[in-house]
């Protein structure tokens, strides 16, 4: 069974944060540094699952989540997690609009990832 999940965050820190916790948990992990990586990323590779950071250069996270929604009409549905620093509700619904699937704020810790991972991967 494939359990790769595409870490899709530009900030060097995060995405070591973001791979130690996913690794730990026994997982595979891609990194995309901006919006289009990821896009770019989804078109060849078969993921469990996208944690889309929404504030990224070249393309953010909401655009890159609206332009997989439109991939994903040809094949089957990948769970998007916004990851997102700013959780006032305003965001997390510009979040849920673009499509993404649920908001993990950050900082977020190894218990609160894994909860996110057990409520939308179902191998956990």
């Amino acid at each position: 069974m494939n359990s790769t999940v595409l870490v899709a965050e530009d900030n060097p820190f995060n995405q070591e944060l973001a791979c130690s916790i996913l690794e730990s948990l026994g997982l595979h992990v891609m990194l995309a540094n901006n919006g289009q990586e990821a896009i770019d990323l989804v078109k060849v590779n078969d993921f469990v699952l996208v944690l889309m950071d929404c504030q990224m250069p070249v393309v953010d996270g909401y655009e890159a989540t609206i332009a997989l929604r439109q991939l994903e009409k040809k094949g089957k549905y990948l769970p998007i997690i916004a990851l997102t620093a700013n959780a006032m509700s305003e965001v997390q619904q510009k979040c849920l609009d673009a499509g993404m699937d649920d908001v993990l704020s950050k900082p977020y810790t190894y218990t609160q990832l894994e909860a996110m991972l057990k409520k939308w991967i179902a191998k956990y």
